[in-house]
């Protein structure tokens, strides 16, 4: 047998292979090299995000002048872009939607208050399959005044995960972490184009965790409960938080009980309230006619080994592997992710700066399963939410290759399934790097911007 000594890319060291004696490398070799590739172009490429936007970190001026400009450019997408599903069902009704979310309530009263004030229901009968070219001055109003609610809950949780990352680290380090959730092009997507109502049960959570780094033990039981109420999905991190409860601020027995039953009181009410919708079916995509649901065993597994394994007593790296295991096996909406990406955007910053490049992957997925299932982000109106005219007659020659694209037989056999399982394999790597680093007691990476 012959030793062979083979550099990685990333420098980082010397790889001691055994190959036969024909000189031949092992499959093995060939992973080992492949992988040291690949984790060296990761840290290049973490390097160079972070370089860029060292300079918005360092200085508080730059931070806030890059954050308002940002704002500048929501608020215009706002104004301007098509409208989406979720404010045409505002306007069809509540018959059309069963949301409980705050920003939904808040969008059906200004769509009224719209209505009284123009005096008549016939100019905003059918504003939403209007192209956004011919609005006049009331509806571009119209169509800023019901995406401001999501812009506000959008710059509140970038406050809050200001605030959450000031807890644990230095100021530029929380500067870092609002940029990455407010320079995120799904962000834009999901908040200020479709206006998911999911934002402000994301709010209310991401706040939750706020006090519960600063053992405010009531009040984070009282948001988590908030949260339930408005969306249900808080329900599937609270044994994760309950978890961290009692192993790193050791509260146990009454506490705990007390922390717990107000939660579990609002899921049981969400549930008895809903019980014609299922909504636990929905969460958790039961198989028809199985008393199973595969997403709910993983979430249950998943609870144990958290409880069990988890040695960073890191609140993200209790809940995110929940939520990302509940990605994996329940297939659900793309603006579901919404839930998980403040908890990513804070472990990438707190505790693996490398974990930004399986973030980007993640994210690309999403967008890429979202835009082929979504027909480019079509809406009523025969628009793109990207501005791209998809329906209609004397089509530029850009939206007739998208229509092509979408059209094709090879995008429904073989690109969706590509895609769809890309995101389902890059997901469940995303758990199994959170779960990994559960077994290093301090991480090396735990404050990694702190020389921005």
């Amino acid at each position: 047998m012959i030793v062979f000594e083979m550099k990685t890319a990333a420098g980082n060291g010397i790889c001691k292979h055994m190959a036969s004696q024909n000189l031949m490398p092992t499959m093995y070799d060939d992973w080992s090299l492949n992988t040291s590739i690949f984790i060296g172009k990761a840290r290049k490429i973490v390097r160079e995000i972070t370089y860029g936007l060292s300079i918005f970190v360092r200085s508080r001026t730059a931070f806030l002048l890059l954050m308002g400009c940002a704002a500048l450019l929501k608020l215009l997408l706002s104004t301007f872009a098509p409208v989406s599903f979720f404010l045409r069902d505002v306007a069809l009704g509540p018959g059309v939607t069963s949301s409980v979310s705050p920003l939904v309530m808040i969008n059906a009263q200004i769509y009224r208050l719209w209505q009284s004030v123009t005096g008549s229901n016939a100019t905003g009968a059918n504003w939403w399959a209007a192209p956004p070219a011919t609005f006049s001055g009331s509806l571009l109003a119209l169509s800023l005044a019901l995406r401001l609610p999501s812009f506000i809950f959008d710059a509140a949780i970038a406050a809050t995960i200001y605030f959450v990352i000031m807890n644990r680290a230095s100021p530029r380090e929380a500067r870092l972490a609002s940029l990455l959730w407010f320079l995120n092009p799904y962000m834009i997507m999901v908040v200020e184009l479709l206006n998911v109502p999911d934002v402000a049960a994301v709010f209310v959570t991401v706040v939750a965790v706020l006090f519960l780094y600063r053992k405010r033990i009531f009040l984070t039981s009282l948001l988590i409960t908030i949260g339930i109420t408005i969306g249900l999905y808080p329900i599937l991190i609270l044994p994760p938080i309950l978890i961290y409860c009692r192993k790193k601020l050791r509260i146990t027995g009454i506490c705990q009980a007390l922390l717990a039953i107000l939660p579990l009181l609002a899921g049981v009410g969400y549930v008895t309230f809903y019980q014609t919708i299922s909504p636990l079916d929905a969460l958790l995509n039961y198989i028809v006619g199985s008393e199973v649901s595969p997403a709910a065993l993983a979430i249950v597994i998943t609870c144990f080994a958290v409880w069990r394994f988890n040695r960073t007593l890191e609140i993200t790296d209790s809940i995110l592997p929940v939520l990302l295991v509940y990605y994996t096996f329940s297939n659900p909406p793309p603006q579901y992710y919404l839930w998980a990406l403040p908890f990513l955007i804070i472990d990438i910053v707190l505790v693996e700066r490398r974990h930004l490049v399986l973030l980007m992957v993640l994210l690309a997925f999403v967008l890429g399963s979202w835009f082929i299932s979504s027909g480019c982000f079509l809406t009523s109106s025969g628009y793109s939410l990207l501005f791209i005219p998809l329906e209609g007659s004397k089509l530029p020659w850009y939206s007739q290759a998208i229509r092509s694209f979408l059209d094709s037989g090879a995008t429904d056999l073989l690109m969706k399934p590509l895609v769809n399982a890309g995101l389902a394999a890059t997901t469940f790597i995303y758990a199994l790097e959170i779960i990994r680093c559960w077994f290093r007691v301090k991480p090396k990476d735990s404050r990694p911007f702190q020389k921005l």
